[in-house]
Protein backbone atom coordinates (compact mmCIF):
# COMPACT_ATOMS: atom_id res chain seq x y z
CA UNK A 1 0.00 0.00 0.00
CA UNK A 2 1.37 3.43 -0.95
CA UNK A 3 2.04 6.10 1.62
CA UNK A 4 -0.71 8.63 2.29
CA UNK A 5 0.70 12.14 2.12
CA UNK A 6 -0.52 15.67 2.72
CA UNK A 7 -0.24 17.10 -0.78
CA UNK A 8 -1.65 20.59 -0.37
CA UNK A 9 -2.51 23.10 2.37
CA UNK A 10 -4.89 25.93 1.58
CA UNK A 11 -5.91 28.96 3.60
CA UNK A 12 -8.85 31.25 2.83
CA UNK A 13 -8.25 34.45 4.82
CA UNK A 14 -11.56 36.05 3.76
CA UNK A 15 -14.57 33.76 3.82
CA UNK A 16 -15.82 33.04 0.26
CA UNK A 17 -12.82 34.71 -1.41
CA UNK A 18 -9.91 32.98 -3.13
CA UNK A 19 -7.58 30.68 -1.24
CA UNK A 20 -3.82 30.66 -0.80
CA UNK A 21 -1.76 27.50 -1.24
CA UNK A 22 1.05 27.36 1.35
CA UNK A 23 3.91 24.99 2.14
CA UNK A 24 3.24 25.01 5.89
CA UNK A 25 0.65 26.37 8.29
CA UNK A 26 0.28 26.85 12.00
CA UNK A 27 -2.63 25.06 13.64
CA UNK A 28 -4.56 27.21 16.10
CA UNK A 29 -7.70 26.57 18.14
CA UNK A 30 -9.94 27.85 15.34
CA UNK A 31 -8.10 26.06 12.55
CA UNK A 32 -5.20 27.12 10.34
CA UNK A 33 -3.76 30.53 11.16
CA UNK A 34 -5.50 33.30 9.15
CA UNK A 35 -8.11 30.91 7.76
CA UNK A 36 -11.48 32.68 7.41
CA UNK A 37 -10.79 35.28 10.09
CA UNK A 38 -12.28 37.98 7.82
CA UNK A 39 -15.72 38.04 6.25
CA UNK A 40 -18.08 40.33 4.34
CA UNK A 41 -21.48 41.16 5.82
CA UNK A 42 -24.44 43.34 4.91
CA UNK A 43 -26.13 46.04 6.96
CA UNK A 44 -28.58 43.50 8.40
CA UNK A 45 -25.77 41.45 9.93
CA UNK A 46 -25.84 38.57 7.44
CA UNK A 47 -22.69 37.27 5.76
CA UNK A 48 -22.05 37.08 2.02
CA UNK A 49 -21.01 33.87 0.26
CA UNK A 50 -20.52 32.65 -3.30
CA UNK A 51 -24.12 31.50 -3.62
CA UNK A 52 -25.26 35.11 -3.71
CA UNK A 53 -22.03 36.73 -4.93
CA UNK A 54 -19.86 34.31 -6.95
CA UNK A 55 -17.50 37.18 -7.90
CA UNK A 56 -16.06 36.88 -4.40
CA UNK A 57 -13.94 34.05 -5.83
CA UNK A 58 -12.01 36.63 -7.87
CA UNK A 59 -10.77 38.52 -4.80
CA UNK A 60 -7.27 37.14 -4.26
CA UNK A 61 -5.51 37.73 -0.92
CA UNK A 62 -1.84 37.55 -0.03
CA UNK A 63 -0.52 37.39 3.53
CA UNK A 64 2.19 39.89 4.52
CA UNK A 65 3.76 40.72 7.87
CA UNK A 66 1.56 43.77 8.42
CA UNK A 67 -1.68 42.55 6.90
CA UNK A 68 -3.42 41.23 3.82
CA UNK A 69 -2.94 42.50 0.28
CA UNK A 70 -5.97 42.04 -1.95
CA UNK A 71 -6.22 42.01 -5.72
CA UNK A 72 -9.28 41.79 -7.95
CA UNK A 73 -9.86 42.29 -11.69
CA UNK A 74 -10.04 45.98 -12.59
CA UNK A 75 -9.29 47.12 -9.04
CA UNK A 76 -6.24 48.71 -7.41
CA UNK A 77 -4.53 46.54 -4.80
CA UNK A 78 -5.79 46.98 -1.25
CA UNK A 79 -4.05 46.64 2.11
CA UNK A 80 -6.04 45.24 5.04
CA UNK A 81 -4.06 45.82 8.26
CA UNK A 82 -3.74 43.19 10.97
CA UNK A 83 -3.61 45.80 13.72
CA UNK A 84 -6.92 47.52 14.44
CA UNK A 85 -7.53 50.55 16.60
CA UNK A 86 -10.13 50.31 19.35
CA UNK A 87 -13.38 49.79 17.47
CA UNK A 88 -17.00 49.34 18.46
CA UNK A 89 -17.90 45.72 17.64
CA UNK A 90 -20.81 44.60 15.47
CA UNK A 91 -22.92 41.45 15.56
CA UNK A 92 -23.24 39.07 12.63
CA UNK A 93 -25.22 35.87 12.22
CA UNK A 94 -23.38 32.92 10.72
CA UNK A 95 -25.17 29.57 10.62
CA UNK A 96 -26.50 28.95 14.14
CA UNK A 97 -24.21 31.49 15.83
CA UNK A 98 -24.34 35.21 16.47
CA UNK A 99 -20.77 36.49 16.62
CA UNK A 100 -19.22 39.74 17.77
CA UNK A 101 -16.92 41.08 15.05
CA UNK A 102 -14.79 44.15 14.37
CA UNK A 103 -15.38 46.36 11.30
CA UNK A 104 -12.18 47.14 9.40
CA UNK A 105 -12.95 50.58 7.98
CA UNK A 106 -14.99 52.65 5.56
CA UNK A 107 -12.33 53.00 2.85
CA UNK A 108 -11.82 49.25 2.75
CA UNK A 109 -15.58 48.68 2.60
CA UNK A 110 -15.79 51.02 -0.39
CA UNK A 111 -13.23 48.94 -2.28
CA UNK A 112 -15.40 45.83 -1.89
CA UNK A 113 -18.55 47.77 -2.76
CA UNK A 114 -16.97 49.07 -5.97
CA UNK A 115 -16.04 45.55 -7.03
CA UNK A 116 -19.18 43.68 -5.95
CA UNK A 117 -21.69 46.49 -6.62
CA UNK A 118 -23.41 45.86 -3.32
CA UNK A 119 -23.38 47.45 0.11
CA UNK A 120 -21.08 45.47 2.42
CA UNK A 121 -18.63 45.67 5.30
CA UNK A 122 -15.43 43.72 5.90
CA UNK A 123 -15.22 42.43 9.46
CA UNK A 124 -12.66 40.51 11.51
CA UNK A 125 -13.16 37.85 14.18
CA UNK A 126 -11.15 38.88 17.28
CA UNK A 127 -9.67 36.48 19.80
CA UNK A 128 -12.43 37.38 22.26
CA UNK A 129 -15.10 35.90 19.98
CA UNK A 130 -15.57 32.20 20.70
CA UNK A 131 -17.74 30.66 18.00
CA UNK A 132 -18.31 27.09 19.10
CA UNK A 133 -18.49 23.96 16.98
CA UNK A 134 -21.82 22.13 16.94
CA UNK A 135 -21.85 20.32 20.32
CA UNK A 136 -23.15 17.16 18.64
CA UNK A 137 -19.71 16.79 17.04
CA UNK A 138 -17.34 18.72 19.32
CA UNK A 139 -14.69 16.78 21.21
CA UNK A 140 -13.11 19.37 23.50
CA UNK A 141 -14.90 22.73 23.60
CA UNK A 142 -13.81 23.32 20.01
CA UNK A 143 -14.12 26.74 18.42
CA UNK A 144 -14.03 27.78 14.79
CA UNK A 145 -13.52 30.89 12.68
CA UNK A 146 -15.99 31.98 9.97
CA UNK A 147 -15.62 28.57 8.27
CA UNK A 148 -18.70 26.45 7.64
CA UNK A 149 -18.90 25.04 11.14
CA UNK A 150 -15.59 23.18 11.54
CA UNK A 151 -11.90 24.16 11.65
CA UNK A 152 -10.53 21.81 8.98
CA UNK A 153 -11.87 20.46 5.69
CA UNK A 154 -10.11 17.52 4.01
CA UNK A 155 -10.57 15.96 0.59
CA UNK A 156 -8.79 13.15 -1.23
CA UNK A 157 -7.10 13.71 -4.58
CA UNK A 158 -8.33 10.30 -5.76
CA UNK A 159 -11.89 11.20 -4.78
CA UNK A 160 -11.77 14.29 -6.99
CA UNK A 161 -10.30 12.20 -9.82
CA UNK A 162 -13.16 9.70 -9.46
CA UNK A 163 -15.73 12.46 -9.79
CA UNK A 164 -13.92 13.90 -12.80
CA UNK A 165 -14.11 10.55 -14.58
CA UNK A 166 -17.89 10.95 -14.50
CA UNK A 167 -17.92 14.49 -15.86
CA UNK A 168 -17.76 15.62 -19.47
CA UNK A 169 -15.51 18.48 -18.37
CA UNK A 170 -13.27 17.82 -15.34
CA UNK A 171 -13.22 20.37 -12.53
CA UNK A 172 -10.17 21.42 -10.50
CA UNK A 173 -10.15 20.43 -6.84
CA UNK A 174 -10.29 24.12 -5.86
CA UNK A 175 -14.04 23.91 -6.60
CA UNK A 176 -14.36 22.10 -3.25
CA UNK A 177 -12.39 24.74 -1.29
CA UNK A 178 -10.50 22.33 0.99
CA UNK A 179 -7.92 23.16 3.64
CA UNK A 180 -6.12 19.82 3.33
CA UNK A 181 -5.68 17.68 0.22
CA UNK A 182 -4.30 14.16 0.57
CA UNK A 183 -2.80 11.81 -1.98
CA UNK A 184 -1.96 8.10 -1.91
CA UNK A 185 -5.33 6.84 -0.64
CA UNK A 186 -8.07 5.21 -2.75
CA UNK A 187 -11.07 7.27 -3.79
CA UNK A 188 -13.35 8.02 -0.84
CA UNK A 189 -11.11 6.18 1.62
CA UNK A 190 -11.48 9.23 3.89
CA UNK A 191 -15.16 8.36 4.36
CA UNK A 192 -14.09 5.37 6.45
CA UNK A 193 -11.57 7.14 8.68
CA UNK A 194 -12.39 8.17 12.21
CA UNK A 195 -9.00 9.30 13.52
CA UNK A 196 -5.82 10.13 11.63
CA UNK A 197 -2.35 11.39 12.48
CA UNK A 198 -0.68 13.97 10.25
CA UNK A 199 2.95 14.14 11.30
CA UNK A 200 2.42 14.14 15.09
CA UNK A 201 -0.98 15.86 15.09
CA UNK A 202 -4.15 13.87 15.86
CA UNK A 203 -7.30 14.72 13.91
CA UNK A 204 -10.82 13.38 14.33
CA UNK A 205 -13.00 13.14 11.23
CA UNK A 206 -16.29 14.13 12.82
CA UNK A 207 -18.64 14.77 9.92
CA UNK A 208 -18.82 14.61 6.13
CA UNK A 209 -19.11 17.90 4.28
CA UNK A 210 -22.52 18.48 2.73
CA UNK A 211 -22.30 20.27 -0.58
CA UNK A 212 -24.21 23.10 -2.23
CA UNK A 213 -24.13 24.95 -5.55
CA UNK A 214 -20.89 26.74 -4.62
CA UNK A 215 -19.14 23.71 -6.16
CA UNK A 216 -20.55 24.91 -9.50
CA UNK A 217 -18.77 28.29 -9.25
CA UNK A 218 -15.62 28.59 -11.36
CA UNK A 219 -13.13 29.77 -8.74
CA UNK A 220 -10.99 31.49 -11.36
CA UNK A 221 -13.67 33.50 -13.17
CA UNK A 222 -16.22 33.98 -10.38
CA UNK A 223 -19.01 32.71 -12.63
CA UNK A 224 -21.48 29.88 -12.21
CA UNK A 225 -20.26 27.24 -14.66
CA UNK A 226 -23.45 25.22 -15.14
CA UNK A 227 -24.75 22.50 -12.83
CA UNK A 228 -21.61 20.42 -12.43
CA UNK A 229 -20.11 18.85 -10.41
CA UNK A 230 -23.01 19.08 -7.94
CA UNK A 231 -25.49 17.33 -10.24
CA UNK A 232 -23.21 14.33 -10.76
CA UNK A 233 -22.27 14.18 -7.08
CA UNK A 234 -25.95 14.09 -6.18
CA UNK A 235 -26.41 10.91 -8.22
CA UNK A 236 -24.08 8.80 -6.10
CA UNK A 237 -23.15 10.81 -3.00
CA UNK A 238 -26.58 11.68 -1.57
CA UNK A 239 -27.34 10.53 1.97
CA UNK A 240 -30.51 11.66 3.73
CA UNK A 241 -31.07 14.33 1.07
CA UNK A 242 -27.58 15.78 1.50
CA UNK A 243 -24.80 15.61 -1.07
CA UNK A 244 -21.65 14.55 0.76
CA UNK A 245 -18.05 15.01 -0.35
CA UNK A 246 -14.99 15.49 1.85
CA UNK A 247 -14.65 15.41 5.62
CA UNK A 248 -14.66 17.95 8.43
CA UNK A 249 -11.91 17.53 11.02
CA UNK A 250 -11.19 18.59 14.59
CA UNK A 251 -7.65 18.64 15.97
CA UNK A 252 -6.65 17.66 19.48
CA UNK A 253 -3.86 20.23 19.82
CA UNK A 254 -2.10 23.12 18.16
CA UNK A 255 0.87 22.36 15.95
CA UNK A 256 2.45 22.74 12.54
CA UNK A 257 1.46 21.12 9.25
CA UNK A 258 3.73 20.88 6.23
CA UNK A 259 3.16 19.72 2.67
CA UNK A 260 4.64 16.23 2.44
CA UNK A 261 3.68 15.21 5.97
CA UNK A 262 2.81 11.52 6.21
CA UNK A 263 -0.70 10.53 7.22
CA UNK A 264 -1.48 7.50 9.34
CA UNK A 265 -4.97 6.11 9.83
CA UNK A 266 -5.23 5.59 13.59
CA UNK A 267 -8.82 4.38 13.71
CA UNK A 268 -11.37 3.46 11.08
CA UNK A 269 -15.12 3.67 11.42
CA UNK A 270 -17.07 0.59 12.41
CA UNK A 271 -19.34 -0.31 9.47
CA UNK A 272 -23.05 -0.06 10.19
CA UNK A 273 -24.83 -3.43 10.53
CA UNK A 274 -26.47 -4.65 7.35
CA UNK A 275 -29.37 -6.40 9.03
Amino acid sequence: MSEIVLKSIRIYPIKACAGIEVEEAQMERRGLRYDRRWMLMNDAGTYYDQLSHPRLACIVPQIHEDGLRLQAPGMPSLRVPFHLEQITPLSVRISRSICEVLPIGKEIDEWFQDFLHVSCRLVFMPETTQRTVNPDYAINQDIVSFASGYPYHLIGEASVAHVNQLLDTPVPLERFRPNLVITGAPAFAEDNWQTIRINQQIFHLVKPCDRCAITNVDQRTGEVAGKEPLRTLARFRTVKQKVLFGQYLLAEEKGLLRVGDLIQVVQSRVPAPTS
